[in-house]
């Protein structure tokens, strides 16, 4: 299980590749998250779902138990995210428009927060894009984790990514501005998950999280 408290950020496991901003002479590509992307859960090796921290007894992020898919794709005219015109986030999947902007496009997403968002729900939510591995060995994950709407109430301030395969948290950052390039490895099985989470930290709000997975 992955321990997301907010005291200080966590050791990142051994099979760290390379800190923020290398660059990864990789193999062939076996995945990406935004050119992958799609409505139907499991197209590409691909699914889309949350965990819903708050209802979480430990506060721990566990693969096998904690993620929930999300069971409506499409536009979200009360939420707004996929009609506005300052970002682009195209069709998307959303857990319940109007209530929690608990959301994922192709590349990225939007938490949701505890904090006071008027007539929306208080909660913390993670948004979880999960890869299922279709090979072994060693792969290499590059992409970028950024705000893209880093204004508003409750926009200002910083939001969690994280990496999680297998088990393993490879990657962890707290971003408050447009982000950074990230490269990690990892080591995978067939039919293991890769979890990439975007969740509140002080604030919350459009966030950009892209994954290239090159592997063996």
């Amino acid at each position: 299980m992955i321990d997301v408290s907010r005291t200080g950020l966590l050791a990142i496991p051994a099979i760290l590749f390379a800190l923020t901003g290398a660059t990864l002479v990789s193999a062939d590509t076996i995945a990406d998250s935004v050119e992958d992307f799609s409505g139907k859960q499991g197209l590409n090796g691909w699914t889309y779902g949350y965990w819903d921290e708050s209802k979480d007894a430990d506060g721990k992020y566990d693969q096998a138990s904690d993620f929930r898919l999300f069971s409506r794709f499409g536009i979200d005219p009360v939420n707004g995210l996929s009609l506005h015109s300052e970002f682009t986030t195209g069709d998307l999947w959303y857990l319940e428009d109007g209530r929690y902007y608990t959301s994922l496009w192709a590349e990225g997403g939007h938490p949701h927060g505890a904090m006071n968002l008027g007539s929306y729900a208080r909660a913390n939510h993670w948004v979880v894009r999960r890869w299922t591995s279709t090979v072994n060995g060693r792969i290499e994950i590059s992409g970028h984790a950024g705000k893209v709407m880093p204004w508003g109430e409750n926009w200002v301030g910083s939001s969690m990514f994280l990496v999680v395969a297998g088990g393993d948290q490879v990657y962890e950052a707290e971003v408050d501005d447009g982000g950074q390039e990230y490269s990690v490895s990892a080591m995978v099985e067939v039919g293991s998950p890769v979890d990439f989470l975007i969740g509140p930290g002080s604030g919350i709000g459009v966030m950009r999280f892209t994954a290239k997975l090159c592997g063996p």
